[in-house]
């Protein structure tokens, strides 16, 4: 069985039209269309020593505590959007084709924590891309910031902070 289905053509047009620019968005290009907000383990942009202290030489518990409480954030928006995924096709690899992912054990799956940049989603009901990011911080960018507070409040639920662009 197939993880991914493509999205009807009629559907494809609609996400193309409403998710404008995120080729640039995958290449950590910035989009006038879109603001940026970080959901992160740490309630401020950490400096350089803070880093080196919270980053590094963490235990096997810590890093698995921190990768459960992204997946508890990550099955808050399970349960409560739409959430699908994209690749890009074309010569030129540059326009998006949208999926649907084939069932909810999949799409958990999916979106377990690995802080590694494994996943790639648009949330079409709170016009939103997420990402997972790195150095325990995921990155939306939201096109309507009427669905800012939701998103915080979600994260704040779980234990995680939202962060404006650095």
């Amino acid at each position: 069985m197939r993880k991914f289905q493509n999205v009807s053509r009629y559907r494809q047009s609609k996400l193309e039209a409403q998710f404008p620019d995120i080729l640039k968005l995958v290449q950590v290009e910035p989009s006038v269309n879109y603001t940026y907000v970080a959901v992160s383990i740490f309630d401020h942009w950490l400096s350089r020593e803070e880093s080196m202290e919270y980053l590094s030489n963490l235990s096997h518990e810590e890093i698995e505590r921190r990768g459960q409480v992204f997946d508890c954030f990550n099955q808050l928006l399970i349960n409560n959007t739409e959430i699908l995924t994209f690749r890009f096709k074309g010569i030129s690899k540059s326009r998006p084709q949208f999926k649907n992912f084939s069932s909810q054990k999949v799409l958990s799956d999916y979106l377990r924590q690995t802080d590694i940049w494994m996943y790639e989603t648009v949330l079409p009901e709170l016009t939103a891309v997420y990402f997972e990011g790195y150095d325990d911080t995921n990155i939306l960018y939201l096109r309507d910031l009427a669905h800012k507070p939701t998103i915080e409040k979600w994260a704040k639920e779980v234990g995680l902070h939202c962060l404006e662009q650095w």
